[in-house]
């Protein structure tokens, strides 16, 4: 790369002019791997101006993409501004600066560019160095009048009069590196430097610090986390501006102070949507850097509002998913699949205003739950939500969170996303009506079969055991119940369903219909909507119970199955 290198005039970040070539130039190395991405920018004509030129924030995602130890040659070429945005996110753990990682920055930022880094520090990035070396060193005086200055073997000196200890062993090769490159570009300021240092009230330069960073990163999302919290405070689709003259000027007027548009959150984002055709059908550019922009700023400060630190491009990625997932939501939920109308909508609102919508949707879902969590039976009898099975148990888990989430089982490691589709909500929905009417069914049951204990066993309780075991002890003519069936009762229940079908898998053949008849619940709100939801209730149990035991031959058949049928053990 330093071959490439090209003296053009640019100072220390204050050249701005990014060329629809290197634009597309840069929406390129997001596919790459970190190596593939670092080798392009090196053979790209000019790369100093390249990384000058691009924004703060998109700068940040290249060196995520690279890694931070690889990325020495891209903070070689890069602006002091572009320094101190990386310092500014990754240096801090909320209030206060985080040494460890400050002091790998300023490793990384002094092997990348000496010279430049240690004149940034003293001029700059004065405030930093005051603070890192108060909290980093011990530093001892030799006097004048001695003619014999003994110090510790833990002690270094660069000059002869200010002798060094550094707080912390493992953090002496960078001190020292910082401190003898340091003397050697300008010795009085060194000293002058190291004078100060034991005059630092740590905490006001700490806190001033924090205030100076603070101001810095509000102009790209970054928001002190009480006020970036507003981005999850609902509102209401029917708000939304949908005509010019119910929008204001801002999102023109504001472009012009702007700077660079970031390219890459809102670039990179993937798959075939409402949200992604629109843009990509986008012809009025100037919209297009107010949606980069604002995307980016959108991102930061649902990090902000998260109060995630230090992140890895995988947190990157989930947060942004997460703004456009709820994104392209409120413009499905308002447009359908009208591009123009989603344009309109997107001109005539901020993207944080759209994000706040679709979120909306998510939380209306959220408040529904809890208000039924309050009077139903399944909460009074104090179970937990593996209660309903794992798929219907995950689905209340996940709106119930502090931030409604969709259960998507193994699509994640943690079995939740969020919402991100119109279908999502519904489904998620319709879970809550059957289990409302499945909540309804059980209390009546358990009021004419008061649930006793049901023992120990391979599963917790759920509906689909009280179910399953009522109605085998229904059909094998036992005392009706709750009451767990024994190993043999079990198998004779199942050579009961299975005395149509010759072998695996076993389909049962009408008793299904017997299942749903014997749980139509006449006690019960009999309109048609009540009806048709237990139904769809019943049936999905039945499948699932179905599709649990089809293949398990009846001989085989033991306690560990009993996900479905309370069985006593032993």
């Amino acid at each position: 790369m330093e071959k490439r290198v090209q003296s053009n005039g640019l100072d220390n970040g204050n050249y701005h002019e990014l060329l629809p070539l290197d634009g597309v130039f840069l929406d390129g190395l997001y596919a790459l791997s970190s190596r593939k991405a670092l080798d392009r920018v090196s053979n790209h004509p000019d790369p100093p101006r390249l990384i000058k030129s691009i924004s703060s924030e998109d700068f940040f995602w290249l060196i995520k993409k690279v890694g931070a130890d690889g990325s020495l040659e891209l903070l070689k070429l890069a602006s002091t501004d572009q320094w101190q945005y990386i310092l500014d996110v990754e240096s801090w753990q909320k209030d206060r600066l985080e040494l460890d990682r400050t002091g790998r920055w300023m490793q990384r930022l002094l092997t990348a560019d000496p010279k430049r880094f240690t004149q940034w520090l003293f001029s700059d990035g004065q405030e930093l160095a005051y603070y890192y070396l108060y909290r980093s060193i011990v530093v001892e005086v030799r006097n004048e009048d001695e003619e014999i200055f003994e110090a510790g073997p833990e002690f270094f000196t660069i000059d002869g009069f200010f002798y060094i200890r550094p707080i912390q062993e493992d953090q002496r090769e960078t001190i020292e590196a910082l401190l003898r490159t340091m003397a050697y570009e300008d010795t009085l300021k060194y000293q002058a430097l190291l004078t100060g240092v034991a005059g630092v009230l740590p905490a006001e330069l700490e806190e001033d610090m924090y205030r100076i960073r603070n101001i810095r990163l509000a102009e790209h999302g970054f928001l002190p986390r009480e006020e970036a919290i507003a981005v999850y405070a609902p509102l209401n689709p029917e708000s939304l501006k949908t005509k010019k003259q119910d929008a204001s000027t801002w999102s023109t007027a504001s472009l012009e102070d702007a700077g660079d548009a970031p390219r890459w959150p809102l670039q990179t984002i993937q798959g075939r949507n409402l949200l992604t055709k629109t843009i990509s059908t986008l012809s009025d550019a100037r919209l297009l850097d107010r949606l980069r922009l604002e995307f980016s700023g959108l991102c930061n400060q649902i990090l902000s509002a998260e109060g995630l630190v230090n992140q890895d491009m995988d947190d990157l990625q989930e947060i942004q998913l997460q703004a456009a997932g709820y994104l392209n939501l409120i413009l499905k939920e308002r447009c359908r699949e009208d591009t123009d109308t989603a344009e309109n909508l997107l001109r005539m609102n901020t993207l944080v205003s759209l994000f706040r919508a679709g979120f909306g949707l998510a939380l209306n879902l959220k408040w529904k739950a809890e208000r039924w969590l309050k009077g139903c039976w399944f909460h009074e009898a104090g179970l937990e939500p593996s209660f309903w099975g794992e798929a219907w148990g995950g689905t209340l888990t996940g709106l119930l969170k502090k931030k409604p989430l969709f259960y998507c089982g193994e699509e994640s490691q943690s079995g939740f996303r969020n919402f991100k589709s119109l279908p999502e909500l519904s489904s998620t929905d319709n879970v809550l009506g059957f289990l409302d009417i499945l909540d309804r069914l059980m209390a009546q049951l358990t009021e004419t079969y008061p649930l006793d204990s049901p023992g120990s066993g391979s599963f917790h309780l759920t509906f689909y055991q009280m179910l399953f075991t009522l109605w085998a002890r229904q059909l094998l003519a036992l005392k009706p119940g709750f009451k767990a069936l024994s190993l043999k009762e079990a198998k004779a229940f199942l050579r009961l369903l299975r005395a149509g079908d010759n072998a695996p898998p076993y389909r049962m053949f009408g008793f299904e219909e017997r299942f749903l008849k014997a749980f139509a619940a006449p006690g019960l709100d009999s309109t048609d909507d009540t009806s048709k939801k237990l139904k769809g209730a019943l049936t999905q149990a039945w499948q699932d119970f179905s599709d649990e035991i089809e293949y398990v031959a009846t001989d085989t058949f033991d306690s560990k199955y009993s996900q479905y049928i309370l069985i006593t053990p032993g």
